[in-house]
């Protein structure tokens, strides 16, 4: 009959160490990428946290693994902040706290940003993670425009896309001016309200891109 380690035990301590580790690796990964990107080496992260390269590879197998980690607990926290929303009186104003939150993590932390077009982010647990947060961003959306503040013809992936705009459009003047995602987010949520009344809505050229669009897209990220 099997026991369990006793507290203090060589396994239980062995088991504490590595979940340190792993703890310790994704802090000081997360940190280097945030600032500089994701060319940051492992070498570099390693000496950040303070491990050995071997204890880093038996955390992770491979960058991407850690990069994958590290968008995963991104997502998650941005979908928990995004269901704190969903029954928000204001429907309108809580899509805009959404969008300000995305905005302003894609242009705080490079590295995020940048995995969202690299392979990483085709991890299953990312996929999954993304997930979470596409249907949290769809009812927080649904209900904006379910009371007349959104137009009807965008979708999901368009507000998602259209923050990548955001802050790629603020970038060349991110050193000077590191606020000034703040401007072309609010010119962004304008061109999403409703027409106001007497105006000319002007249909949108082309369809929305679907959520299945995206994921085709993104699943062939991690294709070989």
């Amino acid at each position: 009959m099997s026991r369990t380690p006793a507290t203090g035990s060589p396994a239980t301590r062995s088991r504490a160490d590595a979940v340190r580790n792993q703890r310790l690796l994704v802090d000081a990964a997360a940190r280097s990428f945030a600032e500089g990107g994701l060319g940051i080496t492992v070498s570099e992260i390693v000496r950040e946290a303070g491990l050995g390269k071997g204890t880093a590879f038996r955390c992770f197998s491979s960058k991407d693994h850690l990069v994958a980690a590290i968008v995963t607990e991104r997502l998650d926290e941005l979908t928990s902040f995004t269901v704190s929303l969903v029954d928000d009186e204001d429907a309108c104003g809580a899509l805009y706290s959404f969008m300000r939150a995305a905005a302003r993590l894609y242009t705080a932390d490079r590295g995020f940003f940048e995995a969202l077009s690299l392979a990483p982010h085709a991890h299953p647990e990312v996929l999954a993670a993304e997930e979470k947060l596409t249907d949290a961003v769809t009812a927080v959306l649904r209900r904006a425009q379910d009371r007349g503040a959104v137009r009807a013809d965008i979708s999901t992936v368009d507000v998602m896309l259209l923050l990548g705009g955001v802050r790629q459009a603020a970038a060349p003047l991110g050193a000077e001016l590191p606020e000034l995602w703040e401007r072309y987010l609010d010119v962004v949520f304008d061109g999403l309200r409703t027409p106001a009344t007497g105006s000319r809505d002007r249909p949108l050229a082309g369809a929305a891109p679907s959520v299945a669009d995206y994921r085709r897209a993104v699943e062939a990220l991690g294709a070989p």
